[in-house]
């Protein structure tokens, strides 16, 4: 139980320092003095930033995903957070698709979606990936153009209401699992 609270404290710190910080900036010592846990806890449980952003990430996602009042596909969860935690998102995104943390999202989204393929649900998405061929490239793929719609919808300062992003994400996903 302890350990959960802990692993919990830290990724509540992450995720109220990137309101306000690009997690390109943040360090280990601000997540520790934000946890007021110490530096010593923190490795304990992750190996760098990174680590805490995966855990983190996935608790967030499984959250979103394990709902089961909720009969909303993975992407109408992922666009709805997004809107709520604007600011996080934001903080996350890296400058440019060249940035190492475009790398760590995409490798960290594929990883969660490859994790979801063995769930049972009506998802289409995760339906795709149990059927494929190749669940790992179809994962990347995918979390490319999810990611990708994020740095679009973000790029028009989310002007584009909700309704429409989730139905483009929609459609591409059909495109690309078809």
């Amino acid at each position: 139980m302890r350990v959960t609270r802990t692993i919990r404290d830290f990724e509540n710190a992450l995720l109220t320092l990137l309101e306000k910080n690009s997690f390109e900036h943040l360090t280990v010592d601000q997540i520790c003095k934000e946890a007021l846990l110490h530096r010593s806890s923190f490795y304990r449980y992750f190996s760098d930033k990174y680590d805490l952003l995966e855990q983190t990430l996935n608790a967030q996602i499984n959250k979103l995903t394990d709902n089961t009042d909720s009969e909303d596909d993975i992407i109408k969860q992922l666009i709805s957070y997004i809107e709520q935690h604007k600011e996080v998102i934001r903080h996350l995104a890296p400058n440019s698709a060249r940035s190492s943390l475009y790398t760590e999202i995409l490798t960290i989204l594929s990883q969660i979606l490859l994790e979801r393929r063995n769930i049972k649900t009506n998802d289409p998405i995760v339906i795709a990936l149990q059927k494929s061929d190749n669940p790992e490239m179809l994962a990347y793929v995918l979390s490319g153009a999810i990611i990708g719609t994020f740095y679009w919808w973000q790029g028009n300062n989310y002007d584009v209401p909700k309704e429409d992003v989730i139905k483009f994400a929609r459609a591409t996903a059909r495109l690309l699992i078809n």
